[in-house]
Order: C-alpha cells, then structure tokens, then sequence
C-alpha cells in the first residue's frame, strides 16, 4: 500500500507541476504573481499533493491571525511537505525566498518566477541584502506574506537547529510583524533523504505575531531571534 501510495504522490506530482507550471508560465508573461496563479493554480496544486500523500493538517491558533497581515511567516523546517502544509492551510497569500540556482532549472525556473516566488544569492551577502531589501518593498506594495525557514536546510534528524538571521533581517527593514509557525508531523511522513511517502497529519501551532517595529542594533536583533526561536521550540515539543 505505501509503495503504491508513493508511486502515485509522485505521478500526481510532476504531471500536475507540469501543467500547473506551464498554466503560469503563460500568464506570466501578461501578470507576474497573479491571484489566478495563487488561489486557481498554486493552492490546489498544493493542497492536492497533501491529498495524494495521504497528509491532513490541523490548524491551532489560528486566532492569532484575525484577518492580518502580511507577515514574515517563520517555521521550523522538517521536510519537503513543510511549504504546501503551511501555504496550503494558513488564511494568507504567501510566497517563499529560494535560492538563486533552482532558477536556473528550464522551465522550472520560469514557473518560480511567474508565481513571485523571490531569489536569493546566498554566496554573494551584498546581493543578499540588495534582494532582502527589494522583497520588502514588494511584500508592503502587495500585502504579501513571505514563508521562511531561518534553520537554512532540512532538519537531519527531526530536532530544531539554531537560526540563521536573514529572514529576520527582511522582518527588520520591513517593519512586518513574524509569525512563528511551529511544524510537527511532517518528518515523520517525509525526512530529508527519504523517497517514500508516509500517510500522517501535520500539525501547525501559529504562535501570536511578534513586532519589529523599532528593532535596531545586533542586541535586539538577536533578542527577536532568540524570542522566535522559543515560541517555535515551545510549540513543536510541546506533548512530543
């Protein structure tokens, strides 16, 4: 039953990136990051990933929202099922930062870049800063939440590592409040180097926004981390 659930979920996957993907491309070159692309073409396509991983989410502290916005939504970063968990199920319309060298895939790159998903260039930090800063620009202009995962990489073995300050940088010199997002389950249904899909639920704790409004200094900046980094902690080993 698991090998023929994950020959599915991974059918189901390129041929609906495919065809999701091509769908976007064509109307980005008229709107880049158009509410078609998101709620009739990303959303579904995520949310049929979940249904064909045999993946269901549960939201708590969903309050904490109330109808705000945007954010710079920051999470724990378990597994590949992280994104369409998060962007699928939180009320917010969302895109992510990713580096610069998926971009360059054929017709991958072009699908990232009409649904406004973001480049970044880890290797170059004058870049960084130039993108980080052109992404607040976009996310106040469009009412845009960004998801985030500062830990940089895949947890290897399901634990919470330490955070990396950029994210946090662009929450920053926006002046938009973060949103720590504590992910569980997901690690279990599909660690990093893993090819089987296991059936599970995930679950999404959304901790109360955090200002950063009148943040300055390394001092404060790494207070705001450390504040993250435990509300997210607190909700993901909670009842573990």
């Amino acid at each position: 039953m698991l090998l023929i659930r994950t020959i599915l979920f991974y059918a189901n996957l390129i041929l609906t990136t495919i065809l999701g993907g091509l769908t976007v491309v064509i109307i980005g070159f008229f709107q880049r990051f158009s509410d078609f692309s998101y709620y009739r073409v990303m959303l579904p396509w995520m949310n049929n990933v979940l249904f064909f991983g045999g993946v269901k989410v549960i939201l708590q502290g969903v309050e904490n929202i109330a109808g705000r916005g945007p954010f710079i939504v920051v999470g724990n970063h378990q597994s590949h099922v992280d994104i369409p968990a998060v962007m699928g199920h939180l009320p917010l319309k969302m895109t992510v930062i990713a580096k610069k060298e998926l971009f360059r895939i054929p017709f991958f790159g072009q699908a990232m870049r009409a649904f406004g998903i973001l480049s970044i260039d880890r290797s170059n930090r004058r870049k960084s800063i130039e993108t980080l800063n052109q992404a607040a620009a976009i996310l106040k202009e469009q009412e845009l939440s960004v998801l985030a995962f500062p830990e940089g990489t895949r947890s290897e073995n399901g634990e919470i590592s330490p955070f990396k300050k950029g994210p946090f940088m662009l929450a920053i010199n926006s002046g938009i409040p973060i949103l720590p997002v504590s992910i569980k389950g997901t690690y279990a249904i599909l660690p990093k180097g893993q090819l089987w899909v296991n059936p599970g639920t995930v679950t999404l704790v959304i901790h109360p926004p955090v200002e950063t409004a009148g943040v300055t200094g390394g001092a404060m900046r790494d207070q705001l981390i450390e504040t993250v980094h435990q509300a997210i902690c607190e909700g993901f080993y909670e009842n573990a």
